[in-house]
């Protein structure tokens, strides 16, 4: 069998375990479903040291499953309505109790390992992780959304409005001095008439390709910081920092499908992971976090760049596809 049939076979089987994991986890499982399951332990070598994966995964993560598993929540709590209500029989009321803790465990599950779905589904426009997407917005104005993204925009009357709900936008806006183009990002505020920059709320930065730019911070008493060609400004410590020089071939790298990185911390290299597929990538051992990585990736290949922190910073990783992936020594 070649190296691509095993991945496959490892990522079919890691699937399953997953699966299974949730089912064995609702609190009436029956012995029938637990006599199914030590069939599937026993059908393939490869299905212990998968649900062995899954196992450590959520217990390394302290995740949702794990707390709504034996936190006994599902249990029916003592009455305390003043009202009475009608009984219902104790066997349906406790298979009830069951299958909401199983919904609620499913829900808990995908909310863990995409909390942006919420943004997304009621956003304007958005990417899931692992997509890049251009946006013609009312005005005319282009937005380009990177992975796990999602925006608002609000271009009634007079007003020209744009509010980043999550993730990185890179705007080419049309001229109009009439109508300012305002973008909202968290606790950053920019304010242009024509130009092209990028927007990242999560790390509360602006980057000026071309034209002017004014930004505006949370705290009154900060001074308006106006960029131009090649600068940036982030937020630090809560107040707008001072602008700085960018190298034009790394800046917006995204939007030509790359990850550039030069000696990235890797709390930042993580944060570039995780709009790339879906799914967490977290550090388990926080000393980890300043070590830096170096190289040019291609956006939509996660396993190059997890690759390349094993090969260099000689770490360990272990993933659960589509769910979640853990960096450690």
């Amino acid at each position: 069998m070649n190296t691509a049939s095993n991945d496959d076979d490892r990522q079919r089987a890691l699937q399953e375990a997953t699966e299974w994991f949730v089912r064995l986890n609702n609190p009436l499982v029956s012995d029938e479903t637990r006599r199914a399951y030590q069939t599937w332990l026993a059908a393939n070598a490869a299905h212990p040291e998968a649900m062995q994966a899954v196992s450590e995964l959520w217990g390394a993560l302290d995740q949702p499953a794990a707390q709504l598993a034996a936190s006994g929540w599902h249990r029916d709590a003592p009455a305390s309505i003043p009202t009475p209500r009608p009984r219902r029989p104790a066997k349906i009321g406790v298979k009830f109790a069951a299958a909401s803790a199983v919904l609620a465990l499913v829900a808990a599950i995908f909310m863990w390992r995409d909390p942006g779905l919420i943004d997304r589904a009621f956003a304007d426009a958005a990417t899931r992780p692992g997509e890049r997407r251009d946006v013609r917005l009312a005005d005319g104005s282009l937005a380009v959304l990177d992975g796990d993204t999602a925006l608002n925009s609000d271009m009634a009357g007079d007003r020209r409005v744009v509010t980043l709900l999550r993730g990185r936008a890179w705007f080419d806006v049309v001229a109009d001095s009439a109508r300012p183009f305002t973008v909202r990002a968290g606790q950053v505020d920019v304010r242009v008439r024509g130009t092209a920059f990028e927007v990242d709320r999560d790390a509360a930065a602006v980057t000026v390709e071309h034209g002017r730019v004014a930004v505006s911070g949370p705290q009154t008493t900060d001074l308006q910081v106006d960029l131009t060609d090649w600068q940036r400004v982030a937020l630090q410590n809560g107040r707008l920092g001072t602008p700085t020089a960018i190298e034009p071939d790394q800046a917006f790298a995204w939007r030509r499908g790359l990850i550039i990185v030069d000696r990235a911390p890797l709390s930042l290299v993580v944060k570039e992971l995780d709009k790339m597929a879906p799914g967490h990538v977290l550090i388990v051992d926080r000393q980890l976090e300043r070590t830096t990585l170096s190289g040019t990736f291609r956006a939509d290949d996660q396993e190059s760049v997890l690759e390349a922190l094993r090969a260099t910073l000689g770490v360990r990783t272990l993933s659960v596809p589509g769910v979640a992936t853990l960096i450690y020594r």
